[in-house]
Order: C-alpha cells, then structure tokens, then sequence
C-alpha cells in the first residue's frame, strides 16, 4: 500500500526499465533489520538497487528512471519543463504526501484513542490548498506538465490514489479526478497496483 513504492515503480514501468520487485515486509519489520537497513539507512521503502548503487527516496528514484530512459520524455526537456516537474514534485513531498499520510494516520493507523481530530482538520485544509493548485493546472492542461505524463504526475498520483478511503473530497476537482482516471487507466498503474 506504500505510495513512495508505488510512486518509484509507475516510474520504472512508465520508463520501461527491465526490474525485479523485492518485496520488504513491513510488518514484521523488516525494513528495520540489518540487511535491509544496509541498503537503506533510512529503514523505509522503496530502495532501488542497481548494481553496487543503492538509492533510497521515491521521488530520486522517479528522477533516475527518467534519466536512464530519456526517449520516453518524463523528465523535463528544457530548463522551464524542469522547474514545472520540480515544483509539482516539491509541493507533493512538503505539502500533499505528508498530509495524506497525517489522514491515514489519524483516521485509519493509529489506535482510536491516539487519533487527533485537531490533525486531520489541519492536514485536510493543506490538502485542499494542494488540490486548489493541482485543478487549477488540470483544468487547463492533460497532464502536470503540458500533455504528457511526466515524472511530475507520477510523484503526485500514489499520494491521492486512496482519496475516496481517506474521505478526501474530490467533488469540487473535476480537472484533478479527470487526470487520475487517465492516469490509472495506463498499464503501469495497473502494473505497480497489481
């Protein structure tokens, strides 16, 4: 259910790069064991091993796939696409991620009496700013970043995929609900859900 791993595998498989996916068992927690924690000293998911390079964060992960496919045009071709792929990219790893997972965490994790209301009023509120931006840009455009499938849209996408089971209002966001149906209805969605 991890969004950072979903998020570096639709980049694998958009990018079209030959991978094996390992799972990590996190409920046992072996993400905190020695073995795993020898690839990733962060003890979190996803790593991406490649060879005797270990590169841990999902979002480094999109960047990397994009550089090693440059045909498939997902990072940015130009300074100004770069700087568009970095600030949708930013504003999911600041802003939109972590107050989903503040949601998540207070709504369904977290034993009912540890649940603060308080945190998830304030992190619905970040969303919606989120969101407000997102639309915005996606009642104009296809995509993130013109009309085609960036790594902007693939570091976005994990992180409202569980909007309806988080009861994240979409309503009033047609151009964002519109992009998620594209976007899930692409084989590597498909691929990083199966």
């Amino acid at each position: 259910m991890s969004p950072n791993t979903k998020r570096a595998m639709l980049g694998l498989e958009e990018a079209g790069l030959v991978y094996e996916h390992v799972p990590v068992d996190l409920m046992s927690g072996e993400h905190k064991g020695e073995a795993y924690r020898g690839l990733n000293p962060t003890a979190r998911v996803p790593t991406l091993v490649d060879g005797d390079f270990h590169l841990w964060e999902s979002n480094a992960i999109l960047e990397y796939a994009a550089a090693l496919a440059p045909g498939k045009r997902l990072g940015g071709e130009n300074p100004r696409e770069k700087a568009e792929i970095a600030r949708w990219m930013f504003m999911g790893a600041a802003h939109l991620s972590p107050n989903v997972a503040r949601i998540f965490a207070h709504t369904i994790r977290l034993p009912e009496d540890q649940r603060n209301p308080k945190i998830v009023e304030d992190a619905r509120t970040e969303v919606d700013r989120c969101l407000v931006a997102l639309d915005m840009r996606l009642q104009k455009h296809e995509c993130l970043v013109g009309d085609r499938v960036t790594i902007a849209d693939l570091s976005i996408l994990p992180a409202l995929a569980n909007a309806g089971m988080l009861r994240i209002d979409l309503t009033g966001f047609s151009g964002v609900v519109a992009w998620m149906e594209r976007l899930m209805a692409r084989p590597s969605w498909k691929k990083a859900n199966g």
